[in-house]
């Protein structure tokens, strides 16, 4: 059975501790996709959740102090009833307390994926990318960056960007699909973590699981600008629509390199 037949059968429940600017846009995708999506922000009822959970996404766009203990709770219990985990490091970087977080978090907890944008994951490597003379790509940047990410936690990872890039255990490829006005909203990259880990959950490979969750998402966001999309503003809705009317049939579209 295919892993969107799956998601859609039999919805995995996705607890997401995100971002609150995208909570809605999220938990809209996630429902449009087939999933089935719990925003939670008490961390005593980690223990219950945990317990019927198939995934939880830990975002740290909006994060604060008593987010940071809810994290840390919900990720333990995660742990505990090997519920996978997929931390979005957003704005790694751009301050100490979301580096020294994410940095905490991946130390203390077993973490199950990261996914970032270029720049989030590049200055979590803590690697300077080579590839900035006349040979540097979109995609061997990415797929850089990636390797050294991977390379440092030993934990499979997303670059995301112009080209997206998936590091896992023995595995490494680029995905060439989407649009650019995936660029132009808010929230679209926070929601592609929660779209990859609702795959992840009906899956025991993360790298196949993780190239068809963006995969799809992409070429979701492809099929919405077909649909008189005027712009940002008449995207956002198209994309909903795309999540919830394509199905496997649209990755026969897929572009996927695979690298040794």
């Amino acid at each position: 059975m295919s892993l969107i037949k799956s998601i859609r059968e039999t919805p995995p429940l996705i607890v997401c501790i995100t971002n609150d600017v995208v909570k809605n846009f999220t938990a809209n995708g996630l429902i449009s996709l087939g999933a089935s999506p719990i925003m939670s922000g008490e961390k005593d009822e980690a223990q219950s959740l945990m317990k019927v959970a198939d995934g939880l996404l830990i975002n740290i766009g909006t994060a604060d102090v008593h987010k940071k203990e809810l994290m840390s709770e919900m990720i333990a219990h995660a742990n505990k009833n090997n519920v996978p985990v997929v931390l979005d490091p957003v704005g790694y970087g751009a301050s100490p307390f979301r580096q020294n977080l994410v940095d905490e978090l991946i130390k203390n907890y077993k973490i199950d994926f990261i996914k970032g944008n270029r720049s989030e994951m590049l200055a979590l490597s803590g690697a300077e990318s080579t590839s900035r003379g006349v040979d540097s790509t979109e995609e061997s940047d990415a797929l850089e960056i990636a390797v050294n990410s991977f390379n440092k936690f030993n934990i499979p990872v997303l670059v995301t960007g112009e080209t997206d890039a998936i590091v896992a255990h023995g595995h490494k490829s680029t995905l060439h699909n989407g649009h650019g006005l995936q660029g132009k909203i808010t929230g679209s990259g926070c929601l592609l973590g929660a779209v990859a880990l609702a795959f992840i959950a009906k899956s025991n490979d993360v790298n196949n699981a993780v190239i068809d969750a963006v995969s799809y998402y992409n070429l979701c966001a492809e099929s919405a600008v077909q649909n008189n999309t005027a712009g940002p503003g008449t995207f956002i809705p198209n994309y909903i629509d795309a999540l919830y009317l394509n199905d496997d049939d649209i990755l026969k579209d897929k572009v996927v390199k695979f690298h040794e």
